[in-house]
């Protein structure tokens, strides 16, 4: 066994009520030691728990060794044992590769798909055309990727009815292309599947016309207000009393005409004085949905900020990070909740199904150029900064966004160093000025510690990778460079964020956070079993086999509750434990730890089983959710948010996270309490819409 990297942390915060278990590791555990003279984590393996666990460390190089190239039937212990990456852990042999293992093997170009195995799905790795749906690979910036369709990329794809022209995305086709109806054509004359030239021009009504030079099957379709006999006779397809009818659309409920006409995107809806689209309807712009947010195939998302591929449309079971085929739905989806107590108490709320995406997060600080101030202040102007849901007290007349926290707001992703700025040192270097210190998102999603945050450290430390979910760009990074690209970290769920970035992003998408017993409603009355232990305030393992000899493929989804025991100490009982339910005490890893990224033990939402009782998943384990459970002190009178005496502060979910923290179930939903700048490792967050 090789020496394990050494784990340095100072001591943790006690400033609030979370349960701090530590990690045990193997038999080769990594030495820990603390240091009083440095304020920030110092780990030199990873980013760990700074605020009471450690992380786990590689497991014997004997575990499940083997010929890394070892045939089907060939004994092993996991699956980098075998050629086919697939290893049957209970028989102990090495499995042939399949189409459906959920390995990338063979010549498969991708997971499963690819080479001899079925062609791979829009933004899937590939080598070559022949590899994609599309029929179109190619390397836009991240890699040979199968890419969605286009009207320029010279070949019959998507909708088209030819090469680059017809369907519902491209230009009409010119005469003698392939056709299926007549709109795929610009001559507007689709005749035995071809677009052919109309001979509609001698001014006279005649032949099969309905009117003069137009309808019936040989010519072009007619304009409003001429005579027709079908609805394929008219521009609008609207004919009513033998009359071509102006295309209408749905405006404020009002209905349509029941026909995509004008200059709608989809039937009724989008385009200029038309609603917003629903859902999975087709759009072009954004102001095309009613969410404001279409995404990259054309199609109305659930939410704003739900329009790219990873962490847009990758949220729930199986896939990547899961088990068996893909069943993701848009991340942005949201379902009701009815609190019993709280400020919502009684009033049905839409909340999010999953905990919001880093690559959602994305979205949000790319559409407003990380100019997050601007548009805190701009949608104050507009009045769409709600109140505090709980208005008693201090609380009154106090908004989740208060017009004197905006010098902590960032205006860029660098910041800036204008002199009228808030200069503050952080708990790296106290007492040390850094101009415009809060001005910038590299500092709010990095791994700077704020001046005068409840924790000393806080888990986003710059040195690991996979500490803060939101990726900075190579060479850009505050630390080592992540062992994984943008495209893992965006599936994931987002977390080492403050309230105030938190709730703007809410804000913008038009809600806002979530609330304690919001939380509470969406777990449901019943008792679930979404821990290693079934108890719903679970007992902690014995010290001495907590995560022992897991480094090695012992996690979900590498196996799964039927196979667990493999070669996995200690076994796990499935009548009473499982590992499928919830992202919680290191019980997930995905993709394989490589060095010391740790985005790894953080999970895509919705990967694994546990749901309440109306679909929202990971209602424990993964992160904690930052809460609109805001208390404003008495003597508070808007004294920046640095001055901890008179601060503001905010709860988090009492959902326990990833890493060694249990969960709870208090009424109010509510664990620990911090300050709105304070930002940690795992906590993230989830939004709900009044």
């Amino acid at each position: 066994m090789g020496k394990m990297p050494v784990l340095r942390r100072r001591p943790s915060p006690v400033a609030f009520a979370v349960v701090l278990l530590p990690f045990i590791v193997s038999a080769a555990s990594s030495a820990c030691s603390s240091s009083s003279s440095s304020s920030e984590e110092t780990p030199s393996g990873g980013g760990g728990d700074d605020a009471g666990g450690s992380t786990p460390q590689g497991g014997d190089a004997s575990t499940g060794g083997g010929d890394s190239g070892s045939a089907p039937g060939a004994q092993c212990k996991k699956n980098d044992d075998c050629a086919s990456k697939v290893c049957d852990i209970p028989k102990g042999v090495c499995k042939a590769p399949t189409c459906n293992d959920g390995t990338k093997n063979q010549d498969e170009a991708d997971i499963d798909c690819g080479g001899a195995c079925p062609k791979c799905d829009v933004l899937k790795a590939c080598k070559g055309n022949a590899d994609c749906t599309t029929g179109v690979c190619a390397d836009t910036g991240k890699g040979m990727q199968c890419q969605p369709p286009a009207c320029t990329d010279v070949v019959k794809n998507g909708t088209e009815s030819d090469v680059d022209c017809g369907g519902d995305k491209c230009a009409k086709c010119a005469d003698g292309k392939a056709c299926k109806v007549r709109g795929d054509c610009a001559s507007d004359v689709c005749i035995a599947g071809k677009c052919a030239t109309p001979v509609c021009d001698d001014g006279a009504k005649n032949g099969t016309e309905t009117d003069v030079d137009c309808g019936g099957p040989g010519c072009p379709r007619c304009d409003d207000t001429k005579a027709c006999t079908t609805t394929d006779d008219c521009k609008s397809g609207v004919c009513t009393g033998n009359v071509c009818q102006p295309p209408a659309c749905n405006v404020g409920g009002a209905g349509g005409d029941g026909v995509k006409n004008g200059t709608e995107t989809d039937v009724d809806c989008g385009g200029p004085g038309c609603d917003g689209c629903a859902t999975g309807q087709s759009c072009t712009l954004g102001t095309d949905c009613a969410s404001k947010g279409c995404n990259y195939l054309g199609k109305c998302a659930a939410g704003r900020s739900c329009t790219q591929r990873y962490g847009g449309d990758t949220c729930g079971l199986g896939g990547a990070g899961g088990r068996g085929a893909a069943q993701w739905e848009d991340c942005c989806a949201r379902a009701p909740v009815t609190p019993t107590a709280g400020p919502t108490k009684g009033k049905t709320v839409m909340m999010d199904k999953y905990q919001v995406t880093a690559g959602r997060m994305r979205v949000f600080l790319e559409s407003v150029g990380y100019n997050v101030r601007a548009f805190v202040q701009q949608a104050r102007a507009d009045g769409k900064i709600p109140l505090v849901p709980n208005q008693a007290g201090n609380n009154a007349g106090h908004t989740v966004l208060e017009p004197e926290w905006d010098l902590y707001l960032p205006v860029s992703f660098l910041g800036n160093t204008d002199a009228g700025e808030i200069a503050e040192g952080d708990q790296g270097a106290p007492n040390t000025p850094q101009q415009g210190i809060y001005t910038s998102i590299y500092n709010h999603l990095g791994g700077l510690i704020f001046k005068n945050n409840a924790q000393s450290s806080t888990g986003c430390y710059v040195g690991s990778p996979g500490t803060h979910a939101f990726r900075f760009p190579n060479g850009q990074q505050d630390g080592a460079t992540p062992d994984y690209d943008q495209n893992v970290y965006d599936t994931k769920s987002m977390q080492c964020i403050d309230y105030l970035v938190a709730q703007a992003f809410c804000v913008w998408e038009g809600g806002r956070l979530h609330l304690g017993t919001e939380w509470v409603a969406a777990w449901g009355p019943g008792t679930l079993p979404w821990s290693w232990e079934a108890a719903p305030n679970p007992t902690p393992r014995p010290p001495a086999v907590i995560g022992d000899n897991t480094y090695y493929g012992c996690r979900f989804p590498t196996v799964d509750d039927a196979t667990y025991p493999g070669d996995c100490t200690p076994s796990l009982n499935p009548a009473t434990q499982t590992i499928e339910y919830a992202d919680y005490r290191y019980s997930y890893e995905y993709p394989n730890l490589k060095n010391t990224d740790y985005i790894v033990f953080i999970s895509a939402p919705g990967r694994t089983r546990g749901r309440g009782p109306n679909g929202h998943a990971d209602i424990i384990g993964t992160n904690f959710s930052a809460t609109s459970d805001v208390v404003f002190p008495a003597g508070y009178n808007g004294t920046p948010m640095t001055n901890t005496t008179v601060s503001p502060t905010h709860g988090w979910s009492a959902s326990g996270s990833w890493e060694v923290h249990a969960y709870s179930k208090p009424a109010s939903g509510v664990g620990p309490r911090t300050m709105l700048l304070n930002k940690y490792g795992k906590l993230g967050l989830r939004c709900s819409f009044d």
